[in-house]
């Protein structure tokens, strides 16, 4: 067969399947109608889904200066950033604020919490990305009927607000300890001045005993008390070196007195450097525990936004409502549903023409 001959064969084909379709465009219409009567029943019976996105990154370091004011505690805005994102990434605290807040959501008593939980969240930027960066975005999707902008905002200011509240625990705990710290460098400091204390009462309890023993009943010095007692000879060293007398020489009568002063006085007055410093940071630290029981330590509010997001991260974008549903999105369905149903109706026309040809092949032989 001739390049001609072919090219005619295809042009009559052609010619052949536009009159085909043109013949069979009763049923092309219909299917494409058929289709389209199925799309407008999935629309009406497909609830409209919504969503709502919110966005944040992590806050000033200001934010948290009112508790980084004190030596072994801190807060960085990347803690609180993590912080908030793992507690909204949490089924348990999404669960505690639907129970609080039933009425608002669009939730069948039979749904399974857990279920919507995973379905309609999705949650982003936990971790830095490769430059270090952070940003942390929560999207919801809703039903049609439900505020959804509302609720996920509602959502972030609660979780926000017990974030902030766990910082602010985190601080008085670590006050707290920082207390207890204290407490014992003071106790272990004041032991050990009472056992100085005690160690000198017994080098007086020698002394007196020893001063009794002599007669040495008032300060002397070993020249006085050899020429007050010509009969005693008194040879004496200095044991530590420095030529000081033996404490006796005071006599029993002052070293009475000053031992029954110390024993009256056993853990009075107990005091040196390193006690004062830290009985004066035991005292700012008390008055720092009693402010935050009283919840009026200005310092951890000084400066701070009122909005509970804005305590913990700086919000880029809140939830807002949005007009167009994403699913199902209408002018789609439409469009497949004319695009399937020509397609259909293309095939059912070249399906009844092909039967037709066979039923004639049939009846001619």
């Amino acid at each position: 067969m001739s390049m001609e001959n072919a090219r005619a064969d295809d042009e009559i084909d052609l010619a052949q399947l536009v009159n085909l379709l043109i013949d069979g465009w009763q049923l092309i219409i219909g299917a494409i109608v058929a289709a389209l009567l199925l799309a407008g029943a999935y629309l009406l019976l497909t609830t409209p889904q919504y969503e709502a996105t919110f966005r944040a990154s992590p806050a000033a370091a200001s934010n948290f200066s009112g508790m980084n004011l004190l030596s072994g505690f801190s807060v960085s805005p990347q803690d609180a950033y993590t912080t908030l994102g793992n507690r909204l990434s949490s089924f348990q605290n999404f669960e505690r604020y639907v129970e609080n807040h039933r009425d608002d959501f669009e939730i069948s008593d039979e749904a399974s919490l857990a279920r919507v939980f995973a379905d309609r969240f999705d949650i982003t930027g936990l971790t830095s990305d490769v430059n270090g960066s952070s940003e942390l975005s929560l999207t919801y999707r809703y039903p049609e009927g439900e505020a959804g902008d509302e609720n996920l905002n509602g959502y972030i200011d609660a979780t926000a607000e017990h974030v902030w509240d766990e910082l602010k625990n985190r601080f008085a705990r670590a006050n707290k300890a920082k207390i207890a710290s204290l407490n014992t460098r003071l106790d272990v400091g004041e032991d050990k001045l009472v056992a100085k204390r005690k160690h000198r009462l017994f080098a007086l309890n020698n002394a007196i005993n020893t001063a009794h023993a002599l007669g040495i009943e008032s300060p002397t010095t070993p020249q006085e008390f050899g020429q007050l007692n010509p009969e005693k000879e008194i040879i004496y060293a200095s044991l530590s070196g420095n030529g000081a007398l033996p404490l006796y020489f005071m006599g029993y009568q002052t070293l009475e007195a000053e031992r029954k002063t110390l024993k009256d006085q056993m853990r009075e007055g107990l005091s040196n450097g390193s006690l004062r410093d830290a009985r004066e940071q035991l005292n700012e630290r008390k008055q720092i525990a009693a402010m935050l029981d009283e919840d009026s330590f200005y310092p951890l509010e000084k400066g701070v936004s009122n909005y509970p997001d804005e305590r913990v991260v700086s919000v880029i974008e809140r939830a807002y409502p949005e007009d167009a549903p994403i699913k199902p999105r209408t002018k789609l369905v439409l469009a497949l549903a004319i695009l399937l149903g020509g397609m259909l109706g293309v095939m059912a026309v070249c399906l009844r023409a092909g039967m037709v040809a066979v039923l004639r092949q049939r009846r001619a032989g």
